[in-house]
């Protein structure tokens, strides 16, 4: 049987999970699901495709169209992979402080970039990116923070995989927060299945549990504020990771078992080893979702 994917498209998800034996605290048990995996490295090509695609079912966007998003992470990576590929001309936004060594690999994927002054912010490049829809004919602005086809799109993958790949004995999913659509699809997923989901937060932006947003070093979470996708009050808990503590688990991945994966992963590892020594958890199977790799964090200490 010929196992030849039809394109890139065709290698999101069914990301592996794997035991984190040496890193897991004395009578625990958390595995991790490498979403490094996926082509461009990161949870967030499933959400990208997903919400392509539910845009194309809707009639949003068309053959010929514009796709706009407003990111200078895995997200635009993301989305310029995946647009690109469905035929889509892309177009991202964001701030003019971001690496050149980024706006290199964007490009490279055949995706424009449009900055807007660093002092803005993320939210600066939003209202560009939100004035180019209207500038141009046939354009669509994902929108991954308002848009539920970024949840649905992991409750159908995200969470099944989580599922069907433990025999439906996970007990604890601790996601990371950062557009909300990877803790909102599983939520939706695993209710009333007895599966409790947790979310992953930057202690010095907890946004979540009403704290002020402030500037952190875990790229792809923490926002600033809560995605409109997510209801906090959904999560078994929030658990906030300050930026050493990330670091310290990114190391750990790595030296302890040979995984090299990015600040956001390292964040949902320490989240996870706390929750596992909760009496409540005790025994428990917890699933953490690792969502980035390390390479393109490589430059930052730790």
């Amino acid at each position: 049987m010929s196992r030849i994917a039809s394109d890139v498209t065709w290698l999101v998800g069914r990301t592996p999970l794997v035991e984190l034996a040496r890193v897991s605290p004395p009578g625990s048990r958390i595995v991790g699901k490498l979403e490094a995996w996926n082509p461009t490295g990161s949870n967030k090509d499933r959400a990208a495709l997903g919400m392509i695609r539910h845009a194309e079912r809707a009639g949003f966007l068309r053959p010929g169209g514009t796709v706009v998003e407003c990111s200078s992470g895995d997200l635009g990576i993301a989305v310029a992979t995946m647009g690109r590929r469905l035929g889509y001309r892309v177009v991202l936004t964001m701030p003019d402080d971001v690496p050149q060594v980024r706006r290199n690999v964007l490009a490279a994927l055949g995706a424009e970039v449009v900055t807007t002054p660093r002092l803005e912010g993320m939210r600066g490049a939003m209202v560009r990116a939100e004035a180019l829809v209207k500038q141009t004919p046939g354009a669509l602005c994902l929108q991954a923070f308002t848009n539920r086809a970024n949840a649905r799109a992991h409750a159908e993958t995200t969470a099944r995989e989580i599922w069907e790949d433990t025999d439906g004995e996970v007990r604890l999913v601790v996601a990371p927060v950062g557009t909300g659509g990877t803790a909102a699809g599983c939520v939706a997923y695993f209710t009333g299945l007895g599966v409790a989901v947790a979310g992953v937060q930057p202690a010095q932006s907890a946004v979540l549990t009403g704290g002020s947003p402030g500037h952190h070093g875990i790229p792809g979470l923490g926002a600033g504020f809560v995605p409109d996708i997510l209801v906090p009050s959904e999560l078994a808990a929030i658990v906030d990771v300050d930026d050493d503590d990330a670091m310290a688990g990114v190391a750990d991945l790595a030296s302890l078992e040979n995984l090299l994966l990015g600040p956001a992963s390292g964040a949902v590892l320490r989240a996870a080893q706390l929750l596992a020594q909760q009496p409540r958890w005790a025994g428990a199977l917890i699933v953490a979702i690792l969502p980035d790799s390390g390479e393109r964090y490589r430059d930052q200490p730790g």
